[in-house]
Parts: structure tokens; C-alpha cells; sequence
């Protein structure tokens, strides 16, 4: 059993090379074949038939029937006579009889003997003498030739009736080959172009359904098998390529979709740009809602350099301001503050969204590669413009909400956090305070007599007041540290992590600036004072927004104790049971 294993392990590795051969044919010479080995069989099997059938034919007219029928009119004339009979008659008609055997011994050379001692006996006897010894004679050679006519005719009938046999299984074999045929072409047609088709078309289906994220990250679901390198493979290896990219770029699109921010997903397509499309040298920009600016937002090599210039200028940027792609490996030169001139050229795509650029994509290519590898990096820019095109209404989405954010979460007047994001975000902020075990220092500030200015010099001065104090307080304080405004001149600081007693210090450097400000207002300058009352979380209350309350209560008794002041909160100060 193991050494027929093996024999048919040898016999397969020696055939399977020339299957593999054929399957890797044109599609054109697999179905010509097919076709073309139906067509050769089925004519010689007709050919045989023909071949048959006229041989049958040639039998038949061989088969000696008048000869036999002539010998036995000859016995039967020979018969009837006797002497007393007329002998004239029986002459005459064996005579017609030898005249109609004419030529047969040609034909049948063997019987020439028996031919010439008739005819020397009928032809050389006269019919007076024609006497019972005469009529024996010549019916012994009659009857030699009726027999061997009529062994003639049993052999070619034999033949014929053994050709008519051959001919049944040869119906039954073509009956059998052209089903066999027939079955084979059915399943070469399935298999080879029905199958792969209906694969295919069930495959584009799955682009048009929509899909869960499992399903997207399984490139399984999409990909065709097909091992033949035929026309067909070709189109199932092109249609797995789209199918591929399609997968990646709708799971691409759904990620993004669930960022958090712009900034994720600027993150998220530089990576796929760099690592899944293959390109190693691009740059990012952003452009800011008024149109007025630029910034790098994603730069994927740190020695990559780029203009000042479109920073503060984006219409110098070709690519922002035309809304179309701009190169120079079509038009040396065309950007003029491209600083890679010399070894690179550029390929900047616009983002364009509801006819605003809302970024630009600027790569860059090395020289030396596009001389080389110029239909290669064809490809990859095509990938680069399909994920940049599913990514631009994401970002400009994500770029509105963050917008309708920050004017939710935002003081239209000072640009500071208001009370709507301090509630959205303080529990998260206490949270962290209380896990790192540190110290949150909470400033509730008042600007002192503010009322005073909006009743003299009118409220756009006040306002200006308001604006400037904003920017001295968050200019003052760390980048962590968070400036509110709470109410109309009131200020909430909250300084993170900063060590017991810390607060008060701070409170007093703030006090101490806005004392020495001169606030510039259209009527000339104005100075103005600040009191702060001071708590500090968790050391005061364990409770936040009492922890605030207190802040507050320390507040007004900065008030009380004449203002300009930094107080302390203390327990004697609080009275109520609860807050």
C-alpha cells in the first residue's frame, strides 16, 4: 500500500506540472483546446462511421446474389429436361445464362475451370446430343458454382452482419464520448469562467452592503481564490487589488469616523499614508477657519522643511488657493517656495470640502525614485488620494463640532472657559486630583469696583477691562491650570497639583499684577484691584463645588476687609451645617 502511495505521489509531481502549465494558458487556448478536442474527436469518430458505412456498402455489392440466382436457374433448366425433351431450348438457354456469367472469372478467378468446361459443353455439344451423361455433367458444374456463390455470400454477409455489431458499440462509444465531452465542457465553463464570475460579482456585492467593523477587518470575506494565471486570474487578482483597498479605506473611514478629535485623525492618516500607502515624506497642513493661516499639523520625517512663508500667508500656496493638485513632475518649478528643489519634487493634494481648502497634503518624492519606480509611485499616489478624500469631510465634521464646542464650552468676550465646561469637566478634574493624591488650588477672583467703569466710561471700556484681565490671568498661570469666567467680573482659577499653601502665593503674584496694570481703553487708562479668596481641595472639604463655595466665601471677606486683598479660607468663616 505504501509503495503505491508512493508511485502515485511520483506519477502526480510528474503531471501536475503540465496541469499547472495548461490552467496557466490563455483562456483562449483552454477553451480552443476544449473546443478543438471535441471537434477532432467527434470527426473521427464520424470519419470511422463513414469509413464503416462505406465499407458495409462495398460488401453489399459484392455479395454475388444474381450469380447465385443464374446457377440456380441453370439447375432448375436441367432439371426440367430429359432427353425427350426439347434440347434446342436448353441450349439456347444456358446459353443466355453463360452470356450473363460473363466476365466472371475475372472476377472470381478460382472458378475459372468449372466456367470453361460449361462453356466448352454448351457451346461445342450440340443439343441433339445433349443425352442424361451430358445434363449430369453440367449439372455437377452448376451446382459447384452455385455453391461457391453461395458460400460467397455467407462470408460477406458474415461481414456485414459483424460490421453492423462493431457499428452499435461504436454508437453506444459516441453516444458516450459526446456526453463525456459534454460534461467535461460544462464543467471546464463552470469552474474556469462561471464560478470565478459568480465569485467575483458576489465579491463587488460586498461593496455596495454595509458591513460591521469585524466583518471590515476581514480581509478573508473579500479575497478570491483563483490559482490560474489566465485572463481570469487576472481580473480576480485586479478585483481582490480594489477589493483590498476598498475593505482598508471603508475600515480606514469608520475608524476616523469614531475619533475622538481632528487632531486623531490627522494622526491616524499620516500613519496610514506612511505605513500602509508607503510614503515616507509628506507634510500635513492644516488651514484655520478664517483662511488666514496654516499650520503643520502632521510632518512625517523631522528633517522635512517647509516655507514660513504659506504659514502666515496660505494664498501663497499654490495648491489653497487654486483648489487643484499642484507638481512639479509635470511643471518643473511651479511652486516657488518648495525648498527641495534640487532633489525632490512635490505632489500637493488640496482638501477641499463644500468649496473651501481646508488642508493640504505636500509630498515629497525623491528624484531618483520617480525615474525608476514611476508607475509604482503612480499607484501610491492614488491610494494617497483616496484615503485624503475619505478623510476631508470627517476632519471638516470633526473641525464644526470641536467649533460648536468651544462656543459652548467658550466666553465670547474673553475667550475663557465658562461655567458649562467647568460643569461638564470637573468631575473628570477631581477625579485626577484624588487618584494622584495631590492638591487642587481654587482662586475665585473679583475685579474691584468694576461697576464703576461701565458707569463712566461706558461698557465697551469695561469690556476691554474684562478682555485684558483675562489674558494677564491665563498669561500667569501654568498651561494645566485652568482660567474660568464664572459671572460678570468674577474670575475661578484652578491650579492642579500644587502643594499646600502653594495657592495663596500664587493668588498674591496675581493680585500684585493686575494692581500695577494700566488698562488702555479708548478714554485713556484706568487702573483697577483684584480680591481673591483662596481654598484649596481636598484639604478644606472633601466636596468639590463646596470647596468652590468656600473659595467664594473667602471672597467676599477680602471684600469686607477692604479689597485688593488675597484671604485664606477659614473654618470660622463658614457658619452653615451644609452646603
Amino acid at each position: 500500500m505504501k509503495l503505491l502511495q508512493e508511485k502515485f505521489i511520483k506519477l502526480k509531481s510528474r503531471i501536475y506540472p503540465w496541469v499547472r502549465r495548461f490552467l496557466n494558458l490563455s483562456l483562449y487556448w483552454k477553451v480552443g483546446f476544449i473546443i478543438g478536442s471535441c471537434f477532432f474527436i467527434n470527426l473521427f469518430i464520424a470519419l470511422y462511421f463513414y469509413f464503416l458505412f462505406y465499407h458495409v456498402v462495398n460488401l453489399q455489392t459484392k455479395i454475388p446474389y444474381n450469380y447465385e440466382l443464374l446457377t440456380n436457374k441453370a439447375l432448375t433448366y436441367l432439371e426440367k429436361k430429359n432427353p425427350s425433351s426439347n434440347p434446342y431450348e436448353l441450349k439456347v438457354n444456358l446459353e443466355k445464362i453463360l452470356h450473363e456469367l460473363e466476365g466472371i472469372k475475372e472476377k472470381y478467378p478460382q472458378i475459372s475451370p468449372q466456367i470453361e468446361k460449361i462453356e466448352k459443353i454448351v457451346l461445342q455439344t450440340p443439343s441433339y446430343q445433349y443425352n442424361p451423361k451430358t445434363i449430369k455433367l453440367l449439372e455437377k458444374q452448376f451446382l459447384e458454382l452455385n455453391k461457391f456463390f453461395s458460400n460467397e455470400r455467407d462470408i460477406l454477409e458474415n461481414k456485414i452482419k459483424k460490421y453492423k455489431e462493431i457499428s452499435k458499440y461504436f454508437q453506444i462509444i459516441l453516444i458516450l464520448t459526446m456526453l463525456a465531452f459534454l460534461i467535461w465542457g460544462t464543467w471546464s465553463f463552470y469552474y474556469m469562467v462561471k464560478k470565478p464570475l459568480d465569485s467575483i460579482v458576489e465579491r463587488l456585492d460586498f461593496l455596495t452592503e454595509e458591513k460591521e467593523e469585524a466583518e471590515l477587518k476581514s480581509l478573508e470575506a473579500c479575497v478570491l481564490e483563483y490559482s490560474a494565471k489566465d485572463e481570469i486570474g487576472k481580473v480576480i487578482n485586479k478585483v481582490n487589488e480594489i477589493l483590498t483597498e476598498s475593505n482598508t479605506i471603508r475600515l480606514f473611514k469608520r475608524t476616523i469616523e469614531n475619533d475622538e478629535s481632528a487632531e486623531m485623525v490627522y494622526e491616524r492618516l499620516g500613519y496610514y499614508l506612511q505605513y500602509m500607502v508607503g510614503i515616507d515624506s509628506f507634510i500635513i497642513f492644516e488651514v484655520s477657519n478664517s483662511q488666514n493661516t496654516m499650520q503643520a499639523v502632521y510632518v512625517s520625517d523631522p528633517n522635512l522643511d517647509y516655507s514660513s512663508e504659506i504659514i502666515v500667508n496660505p494664498d501663497k500656496c499654490r495648491a489653497k488657493r487654486t483648489g487643484q493638485v499642484v507638481t512639479s513632475i509635470n511643471i518643473p518649478n511651479i511652486c516657488k517656495v518648495f525648498p527641495f528643489k534640487t532633489t525632490k519634487e512635490h505632489y500637493c493634494i488640496p482638501m477641499m470640502y463644500g468649496g473651501k481648502c481646508i488642508g493640504v497634503i505636500g509630498i515629497y518624492l525623491p528624484k531618483e525614485e520617480l525615474l525608476n519606480e514611476s508607475k509604482f509611485i503612480e499607484k501610491k499616489l492614488k491610494k494617497a488620494h483616496a484615503f485624503i478624500k475619505e478623510t476631508t469631510p470627517v476632519i471638516e465634521a470633526k473641525r464644526y463640532a470641536e467649533a460648536l464646542k468651544e462656543q459652548t464650552f467658550r466666553d465670547a468676550l474673553t475667550g475663557l472657559y465658562n461655567r458649562h465646561f467647568l460643569e461638564a469637566t470637573l468631575e473628570n478634574l477631581v477625579a485626577q486630583i484624588l487618584r494622584r493624591e495631590s492638591i487642587l488650588g481654587i482662586l475665585m477672583c473679583d475685579l474691584d469696583y468694576f461697576k464703576s467703569i461701565n458707569d463712566k466710561y461706558g461698557h465697551d471700556a469695561g469690556d476691554i477691562v474684562l478682555k485684558e484681565t483675562a489674558k494677564l490671568l491665563v498669561s500667569n498661570v501654568r498651561k494645566a491650570d485652568l482660567v474660568v469666567r464664572f459671572g460678570g467680573e468674577e474670575f475661578l482659577i484652578l491650579l492642579v497639583d500644587v502643594k499646600e499653601g502653594e495657592s495663596v502665593k500664587v493668588a498674591n503674584k496675581l493680585r500684585s499684577i493686575i494692581e500695577t496694570h494700566e488698562f488702555r481703553i479708548p478714554q485713556g487708562s484706568v487702573k483697577r484691584t483684584i480680591s481673591i479668596g483662596v481654598s484649596e481641595f481636598p484639604i478644606d472639604t472633601q466636596a468639590i463645588w463646596e470647596a468652590i463655595k468656600f473659595a467664594d466665601v473667602a471672597l467676599y471677606k477680602a471684600k469686607e476687609l477692604g479689597r485688593n486683598k488675597v484671604v485664606r479660607f477659614k473654618r470660622e468663616f463658614w457658619t452653615e451645617e451644609n452646603y
